[in-house]
């Protein structure tokens, strides 16, 4: 009996699935749907049954879905609630300490007195009443609370009891900092509580969408979640702790392409619908960013890979202005070839809009616009009525639009509509122009090669100029995130993505137009690190790529679905960091997230926090299903020099004082029995 793993990656366009054999290494089934963010159940649901369907067709037999030991999930839904600001409405009780000038990512909070010193001694009680009046006060304008206290992760005993008073009063789910960082930055770890609270409703929609759709195939198997840094934790602590899924999608990618090429040095590049993804692999692991991870123009304390990210993608808005300059993203749009091939008439809409119906306008001659919902809490204007009835029973093109509520078509209110996310758009995307180039051939051409026409006609050029000037463009792009992700991991204090000259060796290198009669010099470009491309869209740009930028090129089967396949190849880690200062009055004390312990002998404080990490640690991973658990400590000590300057005192020359001890305690387990 084969042992499987089902993995399934929901990013913001599509969701991909896999069935995977977890002791051959190998692909058994997959599948690629649409991500419905409406409704994330109905894409989870598309995504299981489609697999099954391809399981059983290479199963005479049927397939025994009882051989599923592992479900493994990861998403860019929590990245992208926070970068859009949606999720619940979070309430933040500060214990001993005012928010700073940068502001929060909730706009209720409250500070109570309380708070410890340095050495996680008590200096001012909690003052319940003051609490419970806080408490009280929030409670009908949120969905979830966040605990942060003044140097809690010295004596997290202040937080505990605020969190347990708030689940009495409110019953409402609670976030203490302590649970979430042990790191000093009493603004980063706040931020990062209100944030994991405002994800825990996202998080948890997306897990019951994928229970439910393992309760209707009876698949009876623990429920993983990526985080940020490629590693694997259980289903109940995801929900805890939703913020370490930030970044997991393009985390699971990297894990993805290791997997399936096993290259353990490498850059990792990750197309997909929406951005594209840069990492680099070192001994098999991708570079973690130490300081936390910035999602959203927030820092957290979240430790995830070092990803660098550019919204470019296989839907990315292409646009050329009125004065024929080209642009490619940031936006997302919906492909013309898809949207016609959901929608039929809308080629003969195309066909009927002429240049003279866009020489001058603003918008995109091609643009359509889609219903998506009625918005929430917003006024509408009159025209902005008739644009949304004119559109719920179908999209529509501007023109189409403009002559039915003949109003001109710069004159049309669209923008607003989509902003609040009622209306999406389609357009010309990379994504026709592989259609029109015979590159891909998955939906309507006619209305690729339309929407490409018109564009071109902007530019001011013929069709196959266009073409390769996007081309350069989506190569230029590219270019510059792998080379700046590389110069960043060697320390670089710039970047190329915001240097113009910079950005103009960038294109000299990718140039060799050898009848450029002002060529005055050529630069040429060798990586050290082969490239391993990954996402559906790499075939057509990273050959070309990876021969300019002189790199071998990595471009492995199932690329299309490699973060699919990371989610499942993963192992289960979990990590305690303990830390050793000295006591105010001698003897050492030890701070660990459960509680703050005191030691006369340095050595027994030593001892105690190896073992105390170690069971907890041991504890969890067994908590999350792991097996064949091994846990690992490291200890770094610290200790300042005190050098005496008497001549013929060299017997006290190089003293050390102790600064403090930190004991990090890991336990990594495989994820599956």
């Amino acid at each position: 009996m084969a042992n499987l793993a089902l993995g399934i990656d929901t990013g913001g366009t599509f969701t991909d699935g896999v069935i995977f054999d977890l002791e051959q290494k190998t692909v058994e089934a997959k599948t690629k749907v649409e991500t419905t963010r409406h409704n994330l159940k109905l894409a989870i649901t598309r995504c299981l049954d489609n697999l099954v369907l391809e399981l059983n067709k290479t199963n005479s037999a049927g397939v025994d879905l009882r051989q599923i030991k592992m479900v493994s999930l990861s998403t860019t839904l929590a990245t992208n609630a926070i970068v859009e600001g949606q999720g619940a409405e979070v309430g933040l009780i500060q214990i001993g300490f005012e928010p700073r000038e940068e502001g929060l990512p909730t706009p209720y909070h409250k500070s109570v007195q309380g708070g410890c010193n340095i050495k996680g001694r008590i200096v001012k009680e909690l003052d319940q009443q003051e609490l419970e009046a806080v408490i009280l006060e929030m409670k009908d304008h949120v969905d979830a609370f966040a605990v942060s206290g003044y140097l809690s992760i010295r004596n997290p005993i202040q937080e505990i009891e605020a969190a347990d008073r708030i689940r009495e009063l409110t019953g409402y789910p609670v976030v203490a900092a302590h649970h979430l960082s042990t790191d000093l930055g009493m603004h980063e770890r706040t931020v990062t509580a209100v944030l994991n609270a405002r994800l825990m409703p996202l998080i948890t929609d997306l897990m019951d969408s994928v229970k439910h759709g393992m309760d209707r195939l009876n698949i009876d198997a623990p429920l993983m979640v990526v985080r940020g840094d490629g590693s694997l934790i259980s289903e109940a602590a995801a929900r805890e702790k939703p913020i370490e899924t930030i970044l997991s999608g393009p985390a699971a990618s990297i894990i993805g392409a290791l997997t399936l090429t096993g290259v353990d040095e490498g850059i990792v590049i990750d197309m997909g619908g929406t951005t594209t993804d840069v990492a680099v692999l070192n001994e098999g692991r991708p570079s973690i960013n130490v300081e936390g991870a910035r999602v959203g123009g927030w820092l957290t304390r979240v430790k995830a890979a070092k990803i660098t990210t550019i919204g470019l993608g296989g839907d990315s808005l292409i646009q050329v202005s009125k004065n024929a300059v080209l642009s490619i993203g940031p936006q997302r749009v919906f492909p013309l070839c898809w949207i016609a091939s959901q929608y039929s008439y809308l080629v003969k809409e195309l066909e009927g809009i002429r240049p003279i119906d866009y020489s001058s306008m603003e918008s995109q001659p091609a643009t359509i616009l889609t219903y998506i919902r009625d918005p929430l809490n917003v006024k509408l204007t009159e025209t902005e009525q008739q644009i949304l009835d004119l559109i719920k029973e179908g999209p529509h093109t501007l023109h189409y639009i403009s002559k039915k509520l003949k109003k001109e078509i710069d004159l049309l209110p669209w923008h607003r509509l989509v902003n609040v996310a009622s209306v999406h758009r389609a357009s010309l995307t990379p994504t026709d122009i592989l259609h029109v180039k015979g590159e891909l051939d998955l939906w309507d051409k006619r209305a690729a090669e339309l929407g490409t026409a018109m564009l071109a006609d902007r530019y001011r050029e013929n069709t196959p100029v266009f073409i390769k000037a996007v081309m350069d463009e989506i190569l230029f792009m590219l270019a510059g995130l792998t080379l700046d992700r590389l110069l960043n991991e060697e320390g670089a204090p710039f970047s190329l993505l915001d240097e113009e000259g910079a950005l103009h060796m960038v294109k000299k290198i990718l140039t060799s137009d050898d009848h450029d009669t002002n060529r005055q010099i050529r630069f040429t470009s060798t990586l050290e690190k082969p490239m391993i491309a990954v996402g559906a869209p790499v075939q057509a740009y990273f050959p070309s790529l990876a021969d300019k930028l002189g790199a071998k090129l990595y471009l492995p089967e199932f690329a299309e679905v490699a973060n699919a396949v990371g989610t499942v190849s993963g192992k289960a880690v979990e990590k305690v960091s303990i830390l050793i200062k000295p006591g105010e009055g001698g003897g050492f004390i030890v701070h660990s997230p459960k509680a703050r312990d005191y030691f006369m002998i340095f050595e027994e404080a030593v001892d105690y926090a190896c073992k105390e990490g170690q069971k907890i640690v041991y504890e969890q991973a067994v908590g999350m299903g792991a097996v064949e658990i091994e846990t690992m400590v490291e200890r770094q000590d610290k200790y300042s020099k005190m050098s005496s300057t008497a001549d013929n005192d060299k017997d006290n020359l190089d003293q050390k004082i102790f600064i403090e001890s930190l004991i990090e305690v890991s336990a990594i387990g495989r994820p599956w029995s």
